[in-house]
């Protein structure tokens, strides 16, 4: 059995200390120059994607402290509950009086 090489603690620490990280700041925690590295760590985690900025902040869901409306942001960078702008906007339309 192989040893595992990248630990997902490291990106915990990482989001614990800077609470948002873009993909490159994900690899440098990991040491690693693959995206699917990161990815595959991600997977145990509960993470959340940035509805802005195309989707290029990760966070983890416990520190992504959602309000009312399930949006949370950190210094300009926003999340939702519901993932993309796209179902983010549907989600507030649907639950509109106007609809």
């Amino acid at each position: 059995m192989r040893t595992e090489s990248f630990h997902a603690a490291r990106l915990v620490e990482l989001f614990r200390s800077c609470k948002i990280a873009t993909m490159p700041e994900l690899k440098e925690a990991l040491g690693t120059e693959v995206d699917v590295t990161v990815f595959r760590k991600l997977k145990k985690l509960a993470y959340r994607t940035s509805y802005s900025h195309r989707g290029a902040y990760y966070t983890l869901n416990e520190i992504a402290l959602l309000n009312d409306l399930g949006l949370w942001s950190f210094r300009s960078v926003w999340f939702s509950r519901y993932g993309t702008l796209v179902k983010t906007c549907e989600a507030f339309v649907t639950a509109s009086e106007a609809g």
